[in-house]
């Protein structure tokens, strides 16, 4: 059997979802929701480019320091190389010192030298002497020095020097580094 009531009493009334109000907010729903991510993206552009202001700032600093540098190599290399002249020429400023010295000592009397070479430890004189025994005490003196060693004569010629009877003479021996 059916029911029905026929007094008129309240009634619950059903809500009914109104579509109308959905249409007017869901545009400003969009509309707001856009808005938050262009001012979220728009926020991350600009902080990235001030991230990339610094970092070109920072290049270019380090870029100066990095010419600063490589100025200061090229100084540094220049720098050296005359040092390195400057140790060599302490090195062969003694190497001679010591070979004149044996020599001038090794001199006998009656013996002139007009012609000196040094090449390296090669060394080559030319001179005149009274005779060929003071040419070969002369060898001798050299060799017994201990500054000098394989005492060679390339020539000993006949000269006459202001009517004198001399003998030109060629030697060379290699000097003895210590």
């Amino acid at each position: 059997m059916i029911r029905i009531n026929l007094i008129r009493g309240k009634r619950k009334k059903k809500k009914e979802f109104n579509v109308d109000a959905l249409y007017l907010l869901l545009p400003l729903l969009v509309f707001v929701g856009v808005l938050l991510f262009h001012r979220s993206v728009s926020g991350k552009i600009e902080h990235l480019k001030t991230e990339i202001g610094k970092a070109n700032a920072e290049v270019t600093r380090l870029k100066k320091e990095i010419g600063e540098v490589d100025s200061f190599k090229v100084r540094k290399a220049e720098l050296q190389q005359k040092v390195d002249v400057i140790s060599k020429l302490q090195q062969g400023r003694k190497g001679p010192v010591k070979v004149f010295e044996a020599l001038s000592a090794a001199i006998p009397e009656k013996c002139w030298i007009d012609r000196l070479a040094l090449r390296g430890n090669r060394v080559e004189i030319g001179g005149v002497a009274l005779n060929n025994y003071i040419i070969a005490n002369f060898m001798k003196a050299l060799g017994q020095s201990g500054r000098f060693r394989d005492v060679v004569l390339g020539s000993a010629d006949q000269a006459t020097v202001s009517n004198t009877k001399l003998v030109k003479f060629n030697l060379s021996f290699q000097a003895v580094q210590e």
